[in-house]
């Protein structure tokens, strides 16, 4: 059996296998997935240093001036795969609008901030329903500014959410104890669907809700019909 301190950095080779698949699948779509990721990569250290503690705590392998090289990684990986899974699978085409002002932009993401540290610090609600609560409160936002981009994050959610579950059935495989390990349980709501708690599954699904169509909605992209 492997031992977990590889653990955290294997799950994300593995996540790695899609964006590759991803990034092959469609050329016009690289520059989104690297954009997009670049613009992620900060958040998960900056989350686990600030809030995650409360809801599961990994090995850490590589690890510079407290900063985790892996929570990098993975920002940066789910990024990508996020802002074009929909339009990939479902092989769909987007057209030039006018870009969404930065003004909007600005304000959206204090506003997400903000949210954050009413629900974790005000309200004391652990951390995995504070951000599955603000990304989709966030991407529910970008929806009700453009409506044109509801499939898209319905559908981005849902596509994150399938990835996660197989990829998670396969890193339990690999990692049998790596749940009882990793995450703090009796934080959460003790639902577990085959062996996965209920909560990372439905952070994948907000997740994917909120990054989904941001880049559309950032950049002024709008699908063809």
């Amino acid at each position: 059996m492997l031992t977990t301190n590889y653990a955290y950095l294997i799950g994300i080779l593995i996540v790695f296998i899609v964006w590759v698949f991803l990034f092959l699948k469609r050329k016009n779509t690289r520059k989104e997935m690297w954009i997009m990721g670049i613009i992620t990569a900060p958040l998960p250290p900056i989350m686990a240093h600030i809030f995650y503690q409360d809801y599961w705590e990994p090995n850490y392998l590589l690890s510079f001036f407290g900063v985790s090289f892996e929570e990098i990684l993975f920002g940066f990986l789910i990024g990508g795969i996020a802002a074009v899974i929909y339009e990939v699978v479902f092989m769909k085409k987007f057209k030039k609008i006018p870009p969404t002002k930065s003004k909007t932009i600005i304000i959206l993401c204090i506003l997400f901030l903000f949210s954050l540290i009413i629900f974790k610090v005000f309200l004391d609600i652990n951390s995995i329903y504070s951000s599955s609560i603000a990304l989709l409160l966030f991407g529910t936002t970008i929806i009700l500014i453009r409506k044109d981009l509801l499939k898209n994050a319905i559908s981005s959610g849902i596509l994150l959410l399938i990835m996660a579950f197989i990829l998670y059935i396969i890193y339990i495989k690999i990692f049998p104890t790596i749940i009882s390990d990793f995450w703090k349980l009796e934080t959460l709501s003790g639902i577990l669907i085959f062996e996965i708690p209920i909560e990372e599954l439905l952070w994948f699904f907000s997740w994917g809700f909120f990054a989904g169509p941001l880049y559309e909605f950032w950049r002024g992209k709008k699908e063809k019909e």
